[in-house]
Formats: structure tokens, sequence, C-alpha cells
């Protein structure tokens, strides 16, 4: 029997792998201090001009609204305690696990 999935699940599991994608960009985002951040420039291309941000997800939103609606959601508070936690793997961890890091070519010989 061939086990039918509804188009919404496969569209939601398919962009779902790549939203995690910046994840180390985000988490070095919030560890900067307060003096460090600027503020949010004027984009007309964005949601909301760019002026309604969630760092944590790294989305816009069209208005303040929506933003403080989306606070409250399941999806941001579980983004919230995975970025409160460890560091994420950056690609050098990626390559290290993969045996494609730096060449350890063994001690030096001595040249006569």
């Amino acid at each position: 029997m061939i086990k039918v999935f509804p188009l919404k699940s496969i569209f939601f599991s398919l962009t779902m792998s790549f939203l995690d994608s910046r994840d180390d960009l985000v988490y070095d985002e919030l560890q900067k201090s307060d003096t460090e951040k600027k503020p949010l420039p004027r984009d007309e291309d964005l949601p909301g001009m760019g002026q309604y941000y969630c760092l944590h997800c790294d989305r816009y939103f069209a208005n303040a609204t929506v933003r403080d609606e989306h606070f409250k959601t399941k999806r941001h508070k579980k983004r919230l305690k995975q970025m409160s936690g460890p560091a994420p793997h950056t690609q050098l961890d990626a390559e290290l696990a993969a045996g494609m890091g730096m060449p350890d070519n063994g001690p030096a010989l001595m040249s006569m």
C-alpha cells in the first residue's frame, strides 16, 4: 500500500530543513554585547521595511503585532532554547569529523 502525504506536510518538511542553515551566524550575533548591535536599517524589499525582526529565528515581520504573536509560538520558544545552549557546529567541526581537517604528517624527521 502506498502512503500518501498531504502536500502541505511535504512542503513544510522541505522548508524546515533549510531554515537552520545560518545557526552559527545567529549564535554569533546573539553573543555580541548591546553596544555592538546596530539599529536596523530601513529596507523597502523586506517585510515591514525591515524594522520588525526576530534575531533568534532570523525572520522579518510585516508589523509589531505579527512579530509579538510570533514570540508566543512553539517554534520561537524552541529556537530560544536552542540558541541559549552550546554553540552550533561550524564548517570546521564538520570537516574535522569527516577526517578532512588539517593534515597530520607525524613527527618531523631529522635531516642529515
